[in-house]
């Protein structure tokens, strides 16, 4: 249950990379690195995913590789966006980042409740 929220806020982060590649489809930098950014974003999703099914050999040690890559990619684009784009981008991977810091296996009611003020904060 845990890991289906977490999934749930990565796909809002992407929908808004989606909304900004049609936004800035005139530079292409911009445009292959918020293609890159989406891919990581999925790449993560499918490690979650792959957690969630629970096998005896899965460990949370790919979740920091995964989520430097997004670093990465959110330091690149925070000279090419605008301002207020690159904020909104921002806030929604820091939302990822603190779903993130608690264990994605296992649910927690104080989570929940965690993740929904922060999306009531950070996505409304």
């Amino acid at each position: 249950m845990s890991i289906q929220n977490t999934i749930r806020i990565i796909n809002r982060v992407d929908n808004i990379v989606a909304e900004f590649k049609k936004q800035y489809a005139h530079s292409s930098s911009i445009s292959s690195e918020l293609k890159k950014m989406s891919e990581s974003l999925h790449g993560l999703t499918d490690y979650l995913n792959k957690l969630d099914e629970l096998k005896p050999n899965n460990t949370t040690n790919e979740i920091d590789s995964h989520m430097s890559e997004i670093n990465l990619h959110m330091d690149i684009l925070n000279g090419e966006l605008d301002k207020k784009d690159f904020v909104r981008l921002q806030k929604g991977i820091k939302v990822v980042k603190t779903a993130l810091k608690f264990h994605p296996a296992r649910y927690s009611f104080f989570e929940f409740i965690i993740m929904w003020i922060y999306e009531l904060v950070y996505f409304v």
